[in-house]
């Protein structure tokens, strides 16, 4: 497998990652059935979004490589 193979394969694992954690914060805030959700559900949001931040930085930094790579810097 090629440097570039590798990176792609790479980049599209953390697009499916970030899509699962986006999902998941998605699924969290349809859940919510009051608007004044207990503490608890909020800080599980908050934290949940703060996951997908984390998934998505890491799927822009591959990316950004990707292109890098393929069309320089």
């Amino acid at each position: 497998m090629t440097q570039l193979q590798s990176l792609r394969e790479e980049c599209l694992t953390a697009l499916e990652a970030y899509t699962r954690q986006a999902q998941k914060t998605c699924e969290l805030l349809a859940d919510m059935e009051s608007p004044e959700p207990s503490l608890d559900r909020l800080f599980a949001v908050v934290a949940q979004t703060e996951t997908e931040d984390k998934q998505q930085h890491a799927y822009l930094m591959l990316r950004q490589r990707l292109f890098d790579m393929l069309y320089g810097s």
